[in-house]
């Protein structure tokens, strides 16, 4: 997990539809927990821990 520190990532959610995940920053890594800077904070959230355990798709984004 530690590779994913400082990578650019797309987060998929549980839902579909237009809104179905969010871009950010991976910014720190603490066990299976990774705590994600959103790019885009216009909807209130400026970041989110994920638990990795919970199999929520992230993929790693082309610099």
């Amino acid at each position: 997990m530690l590779e994913l520190q400082g990578k650019k990532v797309w987060v998929m959610r549980d839902r579909q539809g237009p809104e179905n995940g969010f871009a950010g920053t991976v910014e720190r890594v603490s066990g299976k927990w990774l705590y994600v800077k959103v790019d885009d904070p216009s909807g209130g959230t400026i970041g989110i821990w994920l638990n990795t355990d919970l199999q929520r798709e992230i993929a790693v984004l082309a610099d």
